[in-house]
């Protein structure tokens, strides 16, 4: 039997945050994993996801911007170079990460650990007691649709287009989140012809004006067909491919391609891990039962990263990381995850990027919320941009005027919505953002705009 402080399963973005969190507070850790080190952002995810989207959007701007006097042009390119030149930016990445991990000044030990009872573990045939506390950051596995015929076919999943070096002519992607709709435009973008098929409108949970308007954009996407179902009711092999039926309000439709990527999410990866054993409890969505702190059910175990099952990024990861590794290494203090600056980016392009409350959540809060909102192609730098679509929308709430939230589609949301961040993490009010001074012509200054709206809409009330 070994002791240790601190046990840490798992070795991704939300295992290191917590080794190097107990490790810095005096404890001493050891770290279990299995496999590649890195994390799921770094290797899967987001780092090699955004360098294929760069490269397609760069390729589908030369072929259809809308700039007068420039001329359109049809850049050649190479698949597997692309794909070749995203792994050696993982690459670089990974070890980047790997030297942060062994400079960390905590034990790692390749292996699979699982609960054995409450304060200790086995793995690789070893034991282990934990004297102060365990985290589980196990990351998470895709989750497939309960469809029938699945099992009889083959499919893509997120992971697998990581691997890919050819391309096929034609795919269909399943789901409207982010990695479905980041993987159907490289695809779209990369000349494969693409069927994108969800059960709701995209980004329906965001803002029904972000809605339309990011469906007036796929509207206009080359090589790309959205599919509003009701339900998917089976799949098979086909000469050349798969054949996916859907049922929509018009009856039932056959859509077939030559291959299917299944983008319906991730979930937890707790199987194996003998949580029953620890007196870990999982509810009814296969999550751990756990609060702000990341607290399980046994007092001396918590959980970060994709295994909490919630919010599954990469910042929130280092977040509840952070937040764990103090708690189980004991260190006095309250600990809790931060939940107001709430960030969501979409790398669609444009890209979608949220903060905090939208209307209706501000309402149910107990805030008296006014919006304002903007379109890009109406606003000025957006106008010398040729930006033909994107909506910029600020929450406030009525009475004090403070920031509740905003939402984002349009050119460079994924850095505009930090402005935002910013004035929240200080409670600033809309009044406030009208004080500070804005660079024209710039995007970020649609924010003065929308702040002024909010002024006088609270004069008029």
């Amino acid at each position: 039997m070994h002791e240790t402080d601190v046990l840490i399963l798992g070795g991704g973005t939300g295992g290191s945050a917590a080794a190097k969190a107990a490790h810095d507070s005096g404890a001493d850790v050891t770290m279990f994993h299995v496999g590649e080190l890195g994390g799921l952002c770094i290797l899967r995810g987001c780092m090699p996801t955004k360098t294929m989207l760069h490269a397609a959007h760069l390729r589908h701007h030369a072929r259809h911007h809308a700039t007068p006097g420039i001329s359109r042009v049809d850049p050649g390119f190479d698949f597997a170079a692309i794909m070749g030149n995203k792994d050696a930016k993982v690459s670089r990445f990974q070890r980047a990460k790997i030297r942060s991990i062994e400079s960390g000044g905590y034990r790692v030990v390749e292996a699979r650990a699982r609960f054995t009872g409450p304060d200790e573990v086995e793995a690789g045939g070893v034991r282990y007691r934990f004297r102060r506390g365990a985290v589980i950051a196990t990351g998470s596995t895709t989750r497939l649709p309960d469809l029938p015929g699945l099992a009889d076919i083959e499919y893509l999943t997120s992971d697998d287009v990581m691997q890919m070096t050819t391309r096929p002519a034609s795919i269909i992607v399943v789901g409207l989140g982010a990695i479905g709709l980041e993987l159907a435009q490289f695809f779209a973008r990369m000349d494969v012809e693409v069927d994108l098929v969800g059960r709701r409108p995209v980004f329906a949970d965001v803002d029904p004006e972000i809605s339309t308007e990011a469906h007036a954009a796929l509207d206009d996407e080359p090589n790309l067909t959205l599919h509003i179902v009701e339900a998917m009711t089976s799949i098979r092999e086909v000469d050349g491919g798969v054949a996916l039926e859907v049922r929509t309000a018009d009856g039932l439709r056959t859509l077939c391609a030559e291959q299917i990527l299944l983008a319906t999410g991730r979930q937890p990866a707790l199987d194996g891990l003998g949580l029953e054993h620890a007196g870990v409890e999982v509810d009814g969505a296969g999550r751990l039962r756990t609060g702000s702190d990341m607290r399980t059910s046994n007092p001396k175990i918590f959980v970060a990263g994709d295994a909490s099952g919630h919010r599954l990024l990469l910042h929130v990861a280092n977040w509840e990381g952070r937040v764990a590794g103090l708690g189980a290494a004991g260190v006095p203090g309250p600990h809790a995850v931060e939940q107001r600056l709430d960030v969501e980016v979409v790398f669609y392009d444009p890209p979608m990027a949220r903060i905090g409350m939208d209307a209706r959540r501000a309402s149910d809060a107990g805030f008296e919320p006014v919006t304002a909102s903007a379109r890009f192609p109406e606003t000025g730098r957006a106008i010398t941009m040729d930006v033909p679509h994107g909506l910029w929308k600020l929450v406030a709430d009525r009475r004090t005027g403070e920031i509740l939230g905003s939402q984002i589609f349009g050119p460079r949301a994924d850095d505009l919505i930090h402005v935002i961040s910013a004035a929240m993490y200080h409670r600033s009010t809309a009044a406030q953002l009208l004080e500070m001074p804005w660079y024209h012509p710039t995007l970020a200054e649609v924010a003065l705009s929308l702040a002024r709206q909010i002024e006088q809409s609270r004069a008029r009330s």
